[in-house]
């Protein structure tokens, strides 16, 4: 379209501001001043005046709450049977399995002495219920208290199979399985 006064092409709903069209002028949005740069001497060079604009690379993105936004076919973000791995029944060659009722027993009789995590192969706990034991016997007189009731613990754990595990990572064979393993034999 095009201004019937001046002939200047006019976008759909454009308004010539032509002086022959004097009725529109009224209408029409007035153009906007230009800044006025401050005047410099030869001597002083102009500042520069940087203008900070949001870079869009590193503005955080606007979330919009979805609805449904739990996918149960989404792989977990970690995997809780990598943290506590179950523990192994291939016992290698030669390897004596550590035996549930061996340890239990040792934890009731002489738990404060650590014989049960000796057995265990957990020797630097072993170590730490002897030493508490003793030293703290002769320090403060509770030493063997404190350490049987540590010893009382680990046979709770060892019963209810919460200490399932022996120092290497292999299964704590209970007297069933011991049974079970025997019977194969014959």
């Amino acid at each position: 379209m095009n201004c019937p006064n001046c002939g200047r092409e006019l976008y759909e709903g454009e308004v010539c501001t032509c002086t022959a069209n004097t009725e529109n002028v009224a209408n029409a949005v007035p153009e906007q001043e230009p800044v006025q740069q401050p005047e410099t001497t030869p001597l002083q060079e102009p500042v520069y005046q940087p203008t900070y604009q949001e870079n869009p690379a590193y503005t955080q993105p606007v979330y919009e709450a979805q609805q449904n936004y739990y996918n149960p076919n989404q792989p977990p973000y970690f995997d809780p049977a990598l943290i506590n791995p179950a523990p192994s029944t291939d016992y290698p060659n030669g390897y004596k399995p550590k035996k549930k009722y061996v340890a239990v027993l040792l934890a009731v009789t002489f738990g404060f002495l650590g014989l049960h995590n000796f057995y265990l192969g957990n020797s630097s706990k072993g170590v730490a219920q002897l030493l508490i034991a003793l030293i703290g016997s002769l320090a403060l007189g509770l030493g063997f208290v404190v350490a049987y009731v540590w010893a009382f613990v680990d046979a709770y754990n060892i019963i209810t199979d919460k200490a399932e595990a022996d120092a290497n990572g292999f299964k704590i064979m209970t007297f069933a399985e011991e049974l079970a393993k025997a019977q194969q034999k014959d």
